[in-house]
């Protein structure tokens, strides 16, 4: 980050809605910085295949790359670190000190996906990203937890490492594109089953499920710490309650981006 630590706009997460708020804001003539706590892209770094973006056929990685590559291209600055504060007027408090700015949007994304039953079964077969711990499962049957676009595509991912993949829908699916050659069950979850580790799932209809892994994508909540009723803050993407698709997030950033310009016009 620059040595002024003083901006028109700041935005706080990089992911897609993030990156298009503050490419958005910079193209109209703003000097924008875009914070995010480990790197740009926020969940497309851990998209095979993008879905459901209309005329795009890529990776999530090339498209985080695209759009990192258009903000920066259009004068926005890429800091790296975590806003742990927002006062109003408004100051960032960040890992390399505090900074200001006229205006700011949110778009810190949702929280890791959670099962409501007993005991903590984190780092001992339940995970939340299919590309990071997929691999350690090869070979095993593995099930997925959720009814979203987000559960359709890692149980996608999934099919390269586990020998089976099956879908546990907790609520009628809202995927753009079935996971095709994947059972997909209705069902809630009633308990993780296993004693070290997790050895399968027992739903709520009596049903037991072998698996190595289970991948969660319920119970995820909006990241909102830094979002209040504020003039001149706007929230976009997952934390502002978007539609869990890949071009919403993108359309609420443009939104979030142009109310920015607009409050900052008037004021």
């Amino acid at each position: 980050m620059s040595g002024d630590p003083s901006w028109d706009l700041a935005v706080v997460g990089a992911g897609i809605a993030g990156l298009t708020a503050a490419r958005t804001a910079a193209e109209r003539g703003l000097r924008v910085c875009a914070w995010d706590a480990l790197s740009p892209g926020g969940r497309l770094v851990n998209i095979g295949e993008v879905v459901g973006y209309p005329g795009v056929k890529t990776t999530g990685p090339d498209l985080m790359s695209a759009l990192l590559e258009e903000a920066m291209g259009a004068g926005v600055e890429i800091a790296y670190g975590e806003v742990t504060a927002l006062s109003p007027g408004f100051t960032l408090a960040t890992g390399e000190g505090d900074a200001t700015a006229r205006a700011v949007v949110v778009a810190t994304g949702l929280t890791d996906g959670r099962l409501d039953v007993p005991g903590d079964w984190t780092g001992r077969g339940v995970a939340t990203c299919a590309t990071c711990d997929g691999p350690l499962y090869a070979g095993q049957p593995v099930v997925v937890v959720g009814d979203d676009e987000w559960a359709a595509h890692e149980a996608r991912e999934l099919t390269a490492f586990a020998s089976q993949v099956t879908v546990v829908a907790p609520g009628e699916p809202r995927w753009s594109a079935a996971p095709d050659g994947i059972e997909v069950r209705r069902g809630r979850v009633r308990a993780v089953l296993g004693e070290d580790r997790v050895s399968g799932l027992a739903l709520a209809d009596g049903t037991e499920l072998e698996a190595g892994g289970v991948f969660v994508y319920t119970g995820a909540e909006p990241r909102t710490e830094l979002v209040s009723d504020t003039p001149g803050l706007f929230a976009a993407g997952d934390v502002a309650g978007t539609a869990p698709y890949l071009v919403a997030a993108a359309a609420d950033g443009l939104r979030a981006g142009l109310a920015a310009v607009d409050f900052l016009e008037d004021t």
